[in-house]
C-alpha cells in the first residue's frame, strides 16, 4: 500500500487575503521589489546569493523581510501585469506597507511570522499552499 505525501500546517498571520499555490523560492536573504527583481521577465537580479537567477514566476516566495522604499508597489503590480508574479509571499517579518499594497492590487496573498522558522528548513521546489483570511494564516507544506 502506498500513502500519499504527507502534509505539515503551519499557522501564520495574515496580511493580504487570499489562497494560493505553488513551488518554494526561498530566498535567505531580504527582498526589495524595486531593483532586486526584473519586472519583464521576473528573475531575482540584485544581491541575493541564495536566490540570485531564480525566477519569481509562480512561486512562493519565502524571505526574512522586504526591504525597499515606498515605490516597491509598483514593482510588485508591474510584475503581475507581466505575468511574472509571485503566487504568494511569506516572510518572517511584518512586510513593509508599500509591499502589502502593491499585493493587495496584484492578488498575491501575504502571510508573516510563521509558528515555525521556515527558511533553512523548506527547499526549493516544495510544494506550498498559502490561505490568509483577516489576521489568520496557514500554510501547508506538501512533501
Amino acid at each position: 500500500m502506498t500513502t500519499g505525501p504527507t502534509v505539515r500546517e503551519i499557522a501564520a498571520r495574515g496580511i493580504v487575503d487570499g489562497r494560493a499555490e505553488g513551488p518554494a523560492l526561498v530566498a535567505r536573504e531580504p527582498v526589495s521589489f524595486l531593483g532586486d527583481v526584473d519586472i519583464r521577465s521576473g528573475r531575482i537580479v540584485g544581491d541575493l546569493p541564495s536566490a540570485r537567477n531564480a525566477i519569481v514566476a509562480g512561486r512562493v516566495l519565502i524571505f526574512p523581510y522586504t526591504s525597499g522604499s515606498a515605490g516597491a508597489w509598483r514593482f510588485l503590480y508591474q510584475l503581475y501585469k507581466h505575468g511574472k508574479h509571485p503566487v504568494a509571499l511569506v516572510t518572517e517579518a511584518v512586510p513593509d506597507p508599500s509591499v502589502v499594497q502593491g499585493a493587495i492590487l496584484a492578488g498575491i496573498p501575504i502571510v508573516c511570522a510563521p509558528a515555525e522558522r521556515l527558511i533553512g528548513r523548506v527547499e526549493n521546489g516544495t510544494m506550498i499552499q498559502v490561505e490568509a483570511a483577516g489576521e489568520r494564516g496557514l500554510l501547508r507544506i506538501m512533501g
